[in-house]
């Protein structure tokens, strides 16, 4: 047995377009993804596998108490406001703001997009999401006493004063590179 819906819709410019999904009774419904005019499917094959866009979530065995964590992300990310807030003082932009709250930073840089930072306590990371490089997860590291992103061993600080120098068109130095130093 074939159990066919057919829904007519009308897209966003007003042309309008019949939509068809095939449902077949006797498949089990857990491994079954419904296509649009193709009937059903198994979950990834075929067109409809789910493509991610950033990897699984990496933790770290960084040995840090909670305590300590809070201690090392508390005072990155207060210095990184900081310096955040007087580098955009000095460009006298009204585009661009910097915000700090519940452990989120918010860099809004108008045309160029929006950086946000944020603390991750429960895997002990924070976290960079990037305008221009995408999602990074950042561990500490004893050993260098900074925030690394653990595919690429790039510092936080390093990659945030590049991409900003090269947006901004001016160096830009935020100093959060010795992260004990700055507790």
């Amino acid at each position: 047995m074939l159990l066919r819906t057919l829904r007519q819709r009308t897209s966003r410019i007003g042309a309008t377009y019949v939509h068809s999904t095939k449902i077949v009774p006797s498949m089990r419904l857990s491994s079954l993804a419904f296509s649009s005019g193709g009937g059903a499917c198994r979950w990834g094959s075929g067109p409809y596998r789910r493509a991610y866009t950033t990897p699984a979530p990496q933790t770290s065995n960084n040995g840090l108490h909670m305590e300590e964590y809070h201690a090392l992300s508390d005072a990155t990310m207060t210095t990184l406001l900081e310096r955040l807030e007087d580098l955009l003082d000095e460009l006298g932009n009204n585009d661009a703001e910097v915000d700090y709250h519940s452990g989120v930073l918010t860099l809004k840089l108008g045309p160029y997009g929006t950086y946000v930072v944020n603390k991750q306590p429960p895997n002990k990371q924070i976290w960079l999401s990037s305008p221009i490089s995408g999602p990074k997860r950042y561990d500490y590291v004893r050993d260098t006493d900074d925030w690394r992103y653990s595919r690429d061993g790039e510092e936080l600080s390093t990659l945030m004063e590049r991409e900003l120098s090269e947006t901004l068109g001016r160096d830009v130095h935020l100093g959060i590179g010795r992260v004990s130093d700055l507790s």
